[in-house]
Parts: structure tokens; sequence; C-alpha cells
């Protein structure tokens, strides 16, 4: 889109002055649409009527020719000094701008693609980075946990409700306090929490969620000795 110009040298200027406020008017209108079609200042004379909302007004045309900001013509009128007088750009001057301004947005574009490419990730890369995750890398993150053992199996064994120690995991006929809670654990509820030997006397009852204790005979509401 192209802008005319209304110089601010047309304040006060007498030959602006003289003008009609209907001559003005298609002045303006001159300069807009010369500016829109790049005919720089030449108005054909089947365009005449598109200058003021009431048409052509030959009175008009012959005030404009008389303080001389146009002329006739063989094909219409023409704005003489276009560029220099009347302050407009040229047709040449908006198309090196409409190009340059094309070329600007180009190389615009093509920084963004450029940039854009350049955060992609490579399917190779990506595909060596899930190689490298398995079991080996778990196993090395569990061992460095303060929780790990050195027998994995042992644990989970440990970890499984019994009604026996685990100084007697297969039982025994002999008397054994420690057996004596861990049956009373299993007992308790079918997820006692997993203890070794665990003394209520020395830690605590170990509450489960109906208030039981999950290695003694401790029940909520009734005394009893841990």
């Amino acid at each position: 889109m192209v802008d005319a110009r209304l110089p601010a040298e047309w304040l006060g200027s007498i030959r602006i002055d003289n003008l009609s406020d209907r001559a003005f008017r298609i002045l303006a209108g001159a300069l807009m649409w010369c500016n829109g079609q790049g005919t720089d200042g030449a108005i054909p004379a089947r365009y005449t009527k598109y200058l003021h909302p009431d048409g052509e007004d030959q009175s008009a045309f012959d005030e404009l020719q008389a303080a001389g900001i146009w002329r006739r013509t063989d094909d219409g009128y023409i704005l003489p000094g276009w560029s220099e007088d009347l302050h407009q750009s040229t047709a040449e001057e908006v198309e090196r701008y409409r190009d340059g301004a094309r070329r600007r947005q180009k190389a615009y574009r093509d920084r963004q693609r450029a940039a854009a490419h350049s955060t992609e990730i490579p399917d190779a890369v990506t595909r060596d980075v899930t190689m490298n995750v398995g079991t080996g890398q778990l196993k090395s993150l569990k061992r460095a946990s303060a929780y790990a053992t050195g027998d994995d199996s042992r644990d989970v064994t440990h970890n499984a409700p019994s009604p026996h120690c685990a100084k007697h995991p297969g039982g025994t006929r002999q008397p054994c306090g420690a057996c004596a809670r861990a049956r009373a654990a299993f007992e308790a509820g079918p997820r006692p929490i997993p203890s070794r030997a665990w003394d209520c006397n020395l830690d605590g009852h170990k509450l489960v969620a109906d208030g039981t204790c999950a290695v003694c005979t401790h029940r909520p509401g009734k005394a009893s000795v841990a």
C-alpha cells in the first residue's frame, strides 16, 4: 500500500489557500489515485470521475489548472513536478521499496527455517540415547540407593508375610519370642509390616490401618504387653 502525502508547506501556501474546498478535495483525490496506480501524476480522462464523490466538476478542474497544480493532456490531466514540487514517491521508488521489503521478508523466513532445523534432534542421536537405557543402567542406580542390599532375593523373601522369625524361617519346636510375635503379626492381617525381630518395648508398636500392632497382640482399647 502506498500513501499519498500532503506536505506541511501547503499550510499557508497562497496557491493552495486560494483553492476552493471542492478543488482541494479533487487534488487530494488525484494524489491518492496516482499513488495507488503508480502513474507518477498522470490521470486519464476516464478516471477523473473517481476524484470526487459527486463526480467530475469542470470548473474545479479549470481552477486547478489555473493554479498550475495540474495541466490538461491529450488523454486527461497530469500533476507536474510529481516528486519535486508535490513531494510524492515515484513508481520506480515504490517498486524498489517493495522489492527490498520482499528480500527482507524472504531472508527473515530463511533464518527462521534454519533456526528451526538446527534445533531438531537427529534420529540417530535419539536412537543412541534410548539404546543406552536398559537393565544395566537401572541396576547401577539401584545399587547406588541407600536401601539397596547385596542379595535382592533375600529381601523379597523377607518381605513376604511369615509366621516365623528370621532366625527360624522354617519354624522351631523350641520357645521363641520372636516367632511368637511373627505369628501374631501374621494372624493380625494380610499385610503386616516387615521386620526382623521387632521389639515393641524398645521401638514402639507398629500400627496398621485398623490401629492394631503388626508385630504383637496389641489392639486399640485393649491393654496388652508387647
